[in-house]
């Protein structure tokens, strides 16, 4: 080839490649907005694939499954909603802990995609109320129920590459746990050894101890006595945190049947409601404004799955005949009845190896129940009493969470741990 054509040519590559568009050359390149608009975005563990489901509201999609270890036990959400931590069962040599971006964006009516940023191995994990980690002193924590270790989480980017440190306190024994945090102290009680634990908050030392509390397994608080009240077999001891009653126990309450507390939701006007795992013939009904305490016993219909409104005023009772009892928060009267599935067979006792029941959680005045054997999640009108949609999403869709726009947090009022 001639010399003056290989020049040619050389200058025609090179007007090619300064017209062509800059990412040919690797360098910079316009960044697309990314990100869905939409009101709140649901969570659901799925028993029968090991995955997690993600679904926007209110349009009701699907945005994607999420691949964690089989099989999830508990989901919480961190203190500011950006993460969502997918909890192994008990009975595994390997109690993962899967962590969760859950897209939402502080601020801004739009999620992000959520994604998997982060795994490690726990042992027993545990800890999580009302759809949320357990927070000590404003910073998230896992209790890890084998070891019987508290880890603090001192920082919250669990999405980047840095380390995020790690703060622990030594609890009593290894343990099932139901915690609480009160001022300077943590009150943690330990199901098989029967006694709440009190510990300084910051060092982890041991303040104190009240014993003879059998099974305990469920709390509660009351915001204005700063009382707490764990649920033990025969009774529920009450601790309180404040002046000169701080530390001890002042008062027992027994049950009014057979049938005990196990789980606690707070309702409206300081009441309290209590029931136990399985299928409840009662619901235990406690106002902690009147004193002495005493419980009243309101039957229920064979309820197998509970939750209450954020605000307290609705209590909702899902029973294995397949229909949702909404409740006066405050009463506990029967105010209407929705039939949501068919009857509910399956069994009405998890073990530690998956979660196995529905799960109620509320946005506003709106409720979402998760119906395993169905593969749907109920939207239902509380006000109405009646069922808005069924949410398709397959498998076995089990625990729920549900995070608002914006991140701002939502209560669903169920104080319960996984069994």
């Amino acid at each position: 080839m001639h010399h003056a054509d290989r020049g040619l040519i050389a200058a025609g590559l090179l007007a090619v490649l300064a017209a062509a568009p800059a990412a040919l050359a690797h360098g910079p390149v316009a960044r697309n907005a990314e990100g869905q608009v939409a009101a709140a975005r649901l969570f659901a563990s799925d028993s029968a694939t090991g995955e997690v489901v993600a679904i926007d509201l209110p349009e009701g999609k699907v945005v994607t499954r999420l691949a964690t270890p089989p099989y999830i036990l508990t989901l919480g959400l961190t203190q500011d909603s950006r993460y969502l931590f997918a909890m192994r069962g008990r009975d595994t040599k390997r109690d993962t802990i899967t962590v969760i971006d859950t897209g939402v964006e502080a601020g801004a009516g739009k999620f992000l995609f959520p994604s998997v940023v982060r795994s490690w191995v726990g042992s027993a994990p545990g800890g999580v109320h009302d759809g949320h980690l357990s927070t000590i002193g404003g910073q998230d924590a896992v209790f890890n129920e084998g070891t019987g270790e508290v880890e603090i989480y001192e920082a919250s980017d669990f999405g980047s590459l840095g380390a995020v440190p790690v703060r622990r306190l030594k609890l009593a024994a290894p343990d099932h746990y139901h915690y609480q945090e009160a001022g300077d102290n943590l009150y943690v009680g330990h199901l098989a050894k029967g006694l709440v634990q009190i510990l300084d908050r910051q060092s982890g030392r041991e303040v104190a101890r009240v014993a003879g509390c059998p099974v305990l397994h469920g709390m509660c608080d009351d915001q204005e006595t700063g009382r707490l009240f764990f649920a033990c077999m025969g009774n529920v001891v009450v601790v309180g945190t404040r002046g000169e009653e701080a530390n001890r126990e002042v008062a027992r309450i027994p049950y009014p049947s057979k049938q005990r507390a196990a789980i606690f939701m707070h309702g409206k006007d300081g009441v309290m409601w209590g029931t136990s795992e399985g299928a409840n013939p009662a619901i235990l009904r406690l106002d902690g404004r009147k004193q002495p305490y005493a419980f009243e016993s309101i039957p229920v219909n064979a309820a197998i799955q509970r939750g209450v409104t954020e605000d307290g005023s609705f209590i909702l009772l899902y029973s294995r005949d397949g229909t949702l009892d909404i409740r006066d928060g405050g009463t506990g009267e029967s105010l209407r009845k929705v039939r949501v599935s068919r009857k509910f067979d399956s069994e009405y006792h998890e073990h530690v190896d998956k979660a196995l029941l529905p799960e109620i959680v509320t946005l506003g005045n709106t409720a979402y129940i998760t119906i395993p054997p169905k593969g749907v999640i109920v939207e239902v009108d509380i006000l109405a009493g009646k069922v808005l949609r069924k949410i398709k999403v397959g498998g076995q869709p089990t625990r729920l969470v549900v995070v608002k726009a914006g991140g701002t947090p939502v209560v669903t009022g169920l104080n319960r741990a996984a069994p």
